[in-house]
């Protein structure tokens, strides 16, 4: 058997799946003799690894005597955290750029004008997600606010205490104007600015829209309200680590050296539920069509309740987000079968009904259209069943 040390943090629900990817990995090649403590993402560099005498590395070290190591080292290693650019190892790693991308036009369609981000300056994943952010929202005509701290490197954030930061933090974020939406460069800062809204009694999502990035269950359901997230991929970016390192350590040249996996999508929560909109007409419709798209309704239903002709609502919601009525009202209908795809084990006919379509086959369609994926697919990659069967594999 290959001797290969795994030098990923355990405390996270995203270390956690990256142990999960790597382990499916070895089900279905050959097996390897692991070796591996529990760790925090800011825990450096274990003492047993600089003796020890093994076959391969799979490694999320950020700390300066981790990057000494690989230097005097010839053992394959695969980084799974960006900090040995230089050193020749190949990475493996979530594509940061595209995660602040993807924040900044959820915000967008849900009619944000005034934005922030929040996170840890001098962290590299933490700055290319608040540039990507940043320049989204500038590209669409918005202002961006972004909270100033001092560079961090990954022991003092640790050490960081949440009491001495939080007056900062809650400062920020009674100086901003409302209505706004912020981006939290991960879900633990995220958590910390619902925090701080409550301590300022800024009222969260209406006055403050929170988005975090990892959607680690335990700092998204803790949150209050529940916190919004970006789902990464950290299932696949561990099988691939996994599979990069056994062709090293193989004896295979690798011909590209980086490769960065897009986050999958946004679970949506209470902590940026909301729409802000300025026009009362459009408003009052959105909150009919979240409350009622899943029951059938029909643009007619929407008109009753607003009391304005269909093409004066329609002119106003192409001015408000750039889509139509029946689009808004198939888009809350999406997200409802994302959210029962993802959470259970429902039947596509029972999954049509509850997310308000009459036919499976309309629901297949739609969904696949709004989302790239089939029902099939998206449940594959996101749900529970695929988790519970490979649990009983192993």
């Amino acid at each position: 058997m290959a001797r290969v040390a795994l030098i990923i943090e355990t405390s996270h629900s995203f270390g956690r799946e990256i142990f999960r990817g790597i382990t499916r990995y070895l089900r279905e090649n050959e097996p390897w003799s692991v070796f591996f403590v529990e760790l925090t993402v800011c825990d450096g560099v274990p003492k047993w690894l600089k003796k020890w005498s093994g076959d391969g590395i799979i490694s999320r070290v950020a700390t300066p005597d981790f990057v000494k190591f690989v230097a005097d080292t010839d053992i394959p290693i695969v980084d799974l955290n960006q900090q040995l650019r230089g050193l020749g190892a190949p990475l493996v790693s979530i594509d940061h750029a595209l995660v602040g991308r993807m924040v900044a036009e959820h915000l967008l369609q849900r009619g944000f004008h005034e934005f922030g981000f929040i996170g840890h300056n001098g962290l590299h994943w933490s700055d290319d997600r608040r540039d990507a952010f940043r320049d989204t929202v500038h590209e669409a005509g918005g202002h961006c606010h972004v909270y100033s701290c001092g560079s961090q490197a990954p022991r003092r954030f640790l050490d960081r205490t949440w009491e001495l930061e939080m007056e900062g933090v809650v400062r920020w974020a009674s100086n901003l104007p409302q209505p706004v939406g912020i981006m939290a460069s991960d879900d633990f800062r995220g958590l910390q600015l619902i925090e701080a809204c409550a301590i300022a009694r800024i009222a969260v999502p209406q006055e403050v829209a929170v988005i975090g990035v990892g959607n680690d269950n335990v700092a998204c359901e803790l949150a209050s309200p529940p916190l919004s997230s970006v789902v990464l991929n950290a299932y696949q970016m561990g099988y691939e680590a996994a599979s990069l390192l056994d062709r090293l350590m193989r004896g295979e040249k690798v011909g590209r050296k980086e490769r960065l996996l897009p986050p999958l999508d946004i679970v949506t929560r209470q902590s940026s539920d909301v729409m802000a909109v300025a026009d009362p007409v459009v408003s009052k419709s959105m909150q009919f069509i979240h409350q009622y798209a899943c029951e059938g309704i029909k643009i007619s239903d929407i008109l009753r309740h607003v009391l304005v002709s269909r093409s004066v609502l329609q002119d106003r919601f192409r001015k408000t987000f750039e889509c139509t009525i029946h689009d808004m009202i198939l888009d809350v209908r999406i997200k409802r079968a994302k959210e029962l795809l993802a959470q259970t084990e429902l039947s596509l006919a029972e999954i049509a009904r509850r997310s308000g379509f009459k036919h499976v086959e309309y629901l297949c369609e739609v969904f696949k259209k709004g989302t790239g994926w089939t029902p099939g697919q998206y449940r594959a990659q996101h749900g529970q069943r695929q988790e519970r069967r490979f649990q009983i594999n192993t």
